[in-house]
């Protein structure tokens, strides 16, 4: 099940368009892992792929609701590649930016999906 932090993230979420890619990827963690926290997307004036729009690049999700959050990020790397030209990027990062652990999830406009990865 897909689930969002608040009324009022649900809100910001809805308020652009965000990569079909980043959208598959939230649909894949549900369909393999059966669950999914949104607790972050665009954020207004945010220099990064959460401030991107038209589309939209980044979402967090959360974490702790997974018994081995490093397994969700690398079913996602698996699947994803960031930027071809740039392997060193990923796709799925468990990282704490300092606001606790979570899983970043971003989209560069190379992504690319290998669906049966």
């Amino acid at each position: 099940m897909i689930k969002v932090k608040t009324k009022i993230l649900f809100g910001d979420l809805l308020m652009v368009s965000y990569h079909p890619l980043l959208i598959i990827m939230i649909y894949e963690i549900d369909s393999r892992f059966k669950e999914v926290m949104v607790t972050s997307g665009y954020r207004k004036n945010d220099e990064g792929v959460h401030g991107t729009v038209n589309p939209c690049r980044g979402l967090d999700i959360r974490s702790w609701i997974y018994d081995d959050p490093q397994s969700i990020v690398d079913f996602i790397n698996d699947r994803f590649t960031y930027d071809p030209k740039r392997p060193k990027y990923k796709c799925a990062l468990y990282h704490d930016v300092g606001k606790g652990k979570h899983i970043h999830l971003q989209t560069h406009k190379d992504t690319v999906y290998e669906k049966n990865a």
